[in-house]
């Protein structure tokens, strides 16, 4: 029955981890974790041969004093080195790419945020114990191991992907005029295309939510009658009454406000253990509820927020669709992924400790945010919003059960 067992989703997008940043470590465990040997390093200076290096090791706290850079150039940066002649973004792009210019930029961001000696830490990697929420879960679901954000390039554009399979051309974070005049993209939105089907939908947030930066939903938020939109300390009695839609997508509280400090989005600048609370709450409201066994829980992050990870990311398939917020000083086809991102996946339907992926060169193993697009629209029979998500590999592995499980913890550790 595979992806037929499941009646609705519900998606939780953090933000700014990278694969090896939160989950590599687990591979001291489990040799199926496509992980950290723990002899992976990054030189100061990606174009020195001699340039001292630092080695991944274990992170030293639970937030970061700096926020690592994830702009597009600086991804091109981390992927390939920086250019000595500074010209340009980057050395010219090789594959597999060197991953050698993650240091080299944590140090650069670092000294500019007046926090100098901290740039290695975007070399500090949590170790199981630290996170015994997301351990829990990698334990007993499904782990991605080579789950790439949509495009090399920062969270703005990476999250237009889960929600339309494009960024229409967006490489960078958009300026305050973008966002408030909003988005919109040539094929519509998984919002649309769900309606059309005659699928309901609704978001959850605490705080503005980004969604709202794309017209078509800001209508919806606006609306003071919408039932689209509702905030997240509404969720667990949503789920408790039975009136959840077909598909949820959560956005955490991500306190832009304050710099992020207080929210619990995984964002670099705040409490990861915030996070780790909120994935232990949605986790556990739903596997209290009657929708457990007909719902797929799906985890994943925006992207790397400038953490180190050792895996080149593999080409794609263009989006196809129109360019109309492309930066003509970055040209990019997105024709390859970006860098790897934690991603899991729960159900009743999902066997006990599953790792996705073996090798990163084999196609049917890489998924990236328009897979969710992909499953989504597989699974309520309505047209692929662009090319991307039309090539892209389906969740259905996760969910390869034919009877659903009892033995799901009803509980989570404590963070």
């Amino acid at each position: 029955m595979g992806l037929n067992n499941i009646q609705r989703f519900v998606v939780l997008m953090l933000e700014n981890r990278s694969f090896d940043h939160l989950m590599g470590f687990l591979k001291a465990s489990n040799p199926n974790v496509a992980g950290l040997t723990g002899t992976e390093s990054n030189p100061a200076d990606p174009n020195s041969p001699a340039s001292p290096a630092v080695t991944v090791t274990r992170a030293s706290a639970y937030a970061m004093p700096f926020d690592p850079s994830h702009e597009f150039c600086d991804v091109q940066k981390q992927l390939y080195g920086p250019d000595p002649s500074g010209k340009l973004c980057s050395n010219p792009p090789t594959d597999p790419a060197a991953m050698n210019g993650f240091l080299y930029c944590g140090n650069q961001v670092a000294q500019s945020a007046n926090v100098p000696g901290q740039g290695p830490r975007v070399m500090e990697c949590f170790q199981p114990d630290q996170l015994p929420v997301m351990t829990a879960l990698v334990q007993e679901f499904a782990l991605f191991n080579f789950w790439y954000s949509s495009l090399p390039g920062p969270t703005w554009p990476n999250r237009f992907f889960v929600h339309a399979a494009t960024s229409g051309g967006l490489t960078d974070s958009p300026g305050t005029l973008q966002i408030t005049t909003g988005f919109t993209f040539q094929n519509g939105t998984l919002y649309a295309a769900l309606a059309n089907a005659g699928k309901d939908w609704r978001i959850y947030h605490d705080g503005l939510p980004q969604t709202a930066g794309i017209d078509s939903l800001r209508l919806a938020y606006v609306d003071p009658f919408t039932r689209h939109f509702r905030e997240m300390k509404y969720f667990a009695q949503d789920v408790q009454d039975g009136i959840l839609p077909e598909y949820t997508f959560i956005e955490p509280n991500y306190d832009t406000g304050e710099n992020f400090v207080n929210g619990n989005s995984m964002h670099p600048l705040n409490d990861v253990r915030e996070g780790e609370k909120l994935v232990k709450s949605i986790y556990e409201t739903l596997r209290g509820s009657n929708y457990w066994q007909d719902t797929m829980l799906i985890i994943t992050f925006d992207e790397h927020g400038g953490f180190y990870d050792h895996v080149s990311p593999p080409a794609t398939v263009p989006t196809g669709d129109d360019s109309r917020y492309s930066n003509p000083q970055h040209s990019f086809g997105f024709n390859r992924l970006g860098i790897r991102v934690p991603t899991l996946v729960i159900s009743a339907y999902t066997p006990k400790g599953l790792i996705i992926g073996n090798s990163e060169t084999d196609a049917v193993t890489v998924f990236d945010h328009s897979s969710i697009v992909a499953t989504v629209a597989k699974r309520f029979s309505f047209p692929n919003l662009t090319k991307r998500d039309a090539a892209a590999n389906t969740l259905e592995p996760a969910v390869s059960l034919d009877a659903p499980r009892t033995d799901a913890p009803m509980t989570l550790p404590q963070p």
